[in-house]
């Protein structure tokens, strides 16, 4: 046992002399920005041709730009620990669903009627036969130009 603690202690002192400032914060490889427009059954359907999906081969990962709380949105899980979303984004009418696992950091800003951006993948609404939903990886708000 006290080797297992001497590794650690080793160990973290390596990673603190030479970790580098990038490398303390996770990075998400953005395949596409898109507007929810353009997210339909048919390009769902044709991105589930590219599966099986897994360490060789991700989900591609989607960005929209300038979205907004429809008004509905709510934090949701036995410990409020996620957010259900109604989304619109700033260049349709269109309303997408989504959800944001382990998010529900965010819910304040995002009922707080500001504009954000979010990272997702689509997918299946498996409470909802034949819908799509986004599975938020990410929230931020959206950064002044």
């Amino acid at each position: 046992m006290a080797d297992v603690k001497e590794f650690r202690k080793r160990f973290q002192a390596y990673v603190e002399e030479h970790i580098q400032p990038e490398q303390r914060e996770a990075i998400l490889d953005i395949d596409a920005v898109v507007d929810f427009k353009d997210i339909t059954k048919k390009l769902h359907s044709d991105l589930k041709r590219f599966a099986p999906f897994g360490p060789g081969n991700p989900k591609p990962i989607f960005c929209t730009l300038d979205v907004y709380d429809f008004g509905t949105s709510k934090v949701v899980g036995r410990e409020q620990e996620h957010i259900k979303l109604e989304l619109v984004d700033s260049k349709s009418n269109n309303v997408m669903n989504g959800i944001a696992f382990g998010q529900s950091a965010s819910a304040r800003y995002i009922k707080s009627k500001r504009s954000f951006d979010i990272a997702y993948t689509i997918e299946d609404n498996v409470f909802k036969r034949g819908a799509i939903q986004l599975q938020i990886e990410d929230i931020r708000p959206t950064e002044e130009s």
